[in-house]
């Protein structure tokens, strides 16, 4: 009873919410009339209401659904704890919820019950570059694991998810379909011109631009998984729909492992190093008898290091190990304790939102394999920690398809399914300095 009560409770929670930020959106957009912002940013506003439009649009789609199904079962003459116990209302509700989120919200438009139709004869399921770029493209959506247990076929529910592993880097970054390419160079500028005063009947000093190349190679990402024969007994739309989330996810996992250690350790095509270092030291107060440490400076330390000597630039990301966001919350003032951030996380994903240090707000998104910074010791090489810039100077480039394939002969003894998921798939750093690596010095430095 509570679930269809709750469903509706947060869909309706959901398009009030995206309707408030629409109306932020429409203020600031209205600030272009009296040239308080650039038309660079009045065209990024524009395009973010365009996509609030289609998002409303959508959750008013899955709330009406869902609210339809409800009416019906009332009319049969159903309570609402039959509702919640009916197999076929409640994989109907999941269908409607998984064309919303996974279909029309990430641009994957599959036919699910016409592929399902064959999927127990053909045991393969293909997802084109252009889907998979789109998956990854979108923002603040999270696919979930399946569990280990599959549920019997005597009554299916919903299955019970684990904690959401999702990363949600790889729904940040850049991404561009090169499907059929053998690799893909991205150029770059790595020094401007210099402009200088010229004198009369002199001939100008002359500066020219210099200019370098990123190349993009594919790499293999897979995942392997075994699931029992016993799932081959629950509806087909069902388990290829789980199929497609496991391996989605198992994906995304590892693609935003590789993407952190691109940005870390990322080079161009003449071997220069792509992103920029930033040391803590004593001086900065980021480290202390030999240890890393935030305090009250740190984030005011890292943003205004980024970008030029005359420019702070805008649209960064602070990615970090949940141990530091801990560290974060734990400063306090000198005088009154009180907390020196404010940490927001997103109602949506939590694994996303703002550290606030008075007038400075700071996106932030949490990465497990960064390393910590507060309490790592110096060793006798560098360590490398939370990483900060802006997302879209990175890109991910997918070279094809990405494949599920089952197989039912490798473990036919143990009663297993074999899956195989499998994508092409390269990035790098394409802006020069497009990322500050926060990096606790070697010891005796």
């Amino acid at each position: 009873m509570n679930g269809i009560i709750s469903a509706l409770r947060n869909a309706n929670a959901d398009i009030e919410s995206l309707h408030a930020r629409r109306e932020e959106l429409k203020k600031k957009l209205e600030q272009h009339r009296s040239g308080n912002i650039t038309q660079e940013e009045f065209d990024k506003l524009s395009a973010q209401r365009s996509e609030l439009d289609k998002e409303i649009e959508l959750r008013t789609k899955f709330r009406d659904e869902l609210s339809k199904i409800m009416e019906e079962q009332q009319k049969r003459g159903g309570g609402m704890t039959d509702f919640m116990t009916d197999p076929k209302e409640l994989r109907a509700i999941d269908l409607i919820r998984y064309d919303l989120t996974a279909a029309e919200n990430r641009g994957i438009r599959m036919a699910f019950e016409e592929r399902a139709a064959n999927f127990k004869t053909t045991r393969a399921l293909t997802f084109s570059a252009t889907d998979t770029k789109a998956y990854l493209d979108a923002e603040k959506r999270a696919i979930t694991s399946l569990t280990a247990g599959i549920v019997k076929p005597t009554v299916v529910g919903e299955v019970s998810n684990a904690f959401n592993q999702l990363i949600t880097i790889t729904d940040q970054v850049s991404t561009v379909n090169m499907e059929g390419a053998g690799s893909y160079k991205i150029p770059y500028v790595k020094t401007p011109s210099t402009a200088s005063k010229k004198t009369e009947g002199v001939a100008a000093t002359e500066s020219n631009p210099e200019y370098g190349s990123v190349t993009i190679s594919p790499e293999n990402v897979s995942v392997l998984s075994y699931i029992s024969r016993e799932v081959e007994k629950v509806s087909p739309v069902d388990y290829m729909a789980n199929v497609a989330k496991l391996s989605l996810e198992a994906l995304k996992v590892k693609l935003a492992g590789n993407i952190i250690e691109k940005i870390k350790t990322g080079q161009d095509d003449t071997n220069t190093v792509m992103s920029e270092t930033y040391n803590v030291s004593a001086t900065n107060g980021m480290l202390d008898t030999g240890k890393g440490k935030i305090n009250e400076k740190t984030l005011r330390n890292i943003v205004m290091s980024y970008g030029g000597n005359a420019n702070v630039y805008g649209n960064a990301i602070l990615y970090l190990n949940k141990n530091d966001l801990i560290a974060f919350g734990d400063v306090r003032g000198a005088n009154e304790k009180k907390a020196v951030y404010e940490i927001t996380p997103n109602e949506a994903n939590p694994n996303i939102g703002t550290i606030k240090d008075g007038g400075l707000t700071v996106p932030y998104c949490i990465v497990p394999t960064l390393t910590a910074l507060s309490g790592t010791a110096q060793t006798t090489t560098p360590v490398q920690t939370m990483v900060y810039g802006s997302p879209m100077n990175f890109e991910e480039a997918i070279f094809g398809d990405f494949g599920v394939r089952v197989s039912s002969e490798y473990k036919f003894a143990e009663g297993l399914l074999a899956i195989m998921g499998e994508v092409m798939a390269g990035g790098a750093v394409k802006v020069k300095n497009g990322f500050l690596i926060v990096t606790i010095p070697k010891s005796g430095t």
